[in-house]
């Protein structure tokens, strides 16, 4: 599950914060939200390299993302693993806001429009801690990480109509309406993960926070998304089983 982030500016995505150790494996999370669906894979194909896929998908809705990095971690039961990733994606977003189902969200006699296409670039670093509650044979982390993105617009409108307006025809409806092309937004998304698990199925908490750095689009006139996202998923881990060594 997911919060809801406002359909608009930008649709953030739950970060795919890996952090393997020396196991070659794969590893599959998934998010359900209220109009949409994450998934990401990521896989060690060789030691310290990591690369990986994301989907988010839903009405309106579209992204594709691909990474890759470099990975490391502790030599004593690998407790401390940190990573760094880099990748990009094609983004496309079209909501239409009639009447908001949340009390909290709502704003009285107004509708708006939006429509977005754009790339994204993003470096993300990670650390994380990892260890076992042998008691219980449960796993879990915790682990920071601080996504830097470059979102570029292809394309941005966004339009605001005042219902009263509508009703009385009138030949300037829009409260506001903006159309940039070409422009450009630069934000920093620290993240707090944390997972639990048994055998390789994983709970996934994650606490994301979107701070708008640099940008060319006036903010002050778009439902930019809040500050603060919870995501919870589930997390599967495809564990290579390491083949035995033939004797001469």
């Amino acid at each position: 599950m997911s919060s809801c982030a406002v359909r608009s500016v930008y649709v953030p995505t739950s970060q795919n914060v890996v952090l393997f150790d020396d196991k070659k494996q794969i590893q599959a999370n998934g998010y359900v939200g209220g109009n949409h669906v994450e998934l990401q894979v990521a896989h060690n194909p060789v030691n310290h390299f990591v690369a990986g896929l994301h989907v988010n998908y839903g009405t309106g809705l579209s992204c594709y993302e691909g990474m890759i990095g470099v990975y490391g971690y502790s030599k004593k039961n690998a407790k401390w693993r940190a990573e760094i990733t880099g990748g990009g994606g094609y983004n496309s977003n079209f909501f239409q806001q009639n009447n908001a189902w949340m009390a909290a969200v709502k704003k009285e006699n107004v509708n708006y429009e939006t429509y977005s296409i754009y790339s994204k670039y993003f470096v993300q670093p990670s650390i994380g801690f990892f260890s076992k509650i042998e008691m219980y044979k449960l796993s879990y982390s915790f682990a920071f990480s601080c996504r830097a993105s470059y979102l570029d617009f292809k394309k941005y409108v966004y339009k605001e109509i005042d219902r009263d307006s509508l009703l009385v025809n009138s030949p300037n409806p829009y409260i506001v309406n903006r159309d940039y092309k070409n422009k450009n937004i630069l934000i920093l998304e620290p993240c707090f993960v944390n997972k639990v698990g048994l055998r390789n199925v994983y709970a996934v908490i994650q606490g994301q926070f979107i701070v708008p750095m640099a940008s060319e689009i006036d903010l002050h006139y778009a439902n930019f998304s809040p500050v603060f996202l919870m995501s919870f998923g589930l997390q599967y881990n495809f564990v290579f089983k390491k083949q035995k060594e033939k004797k001469p």
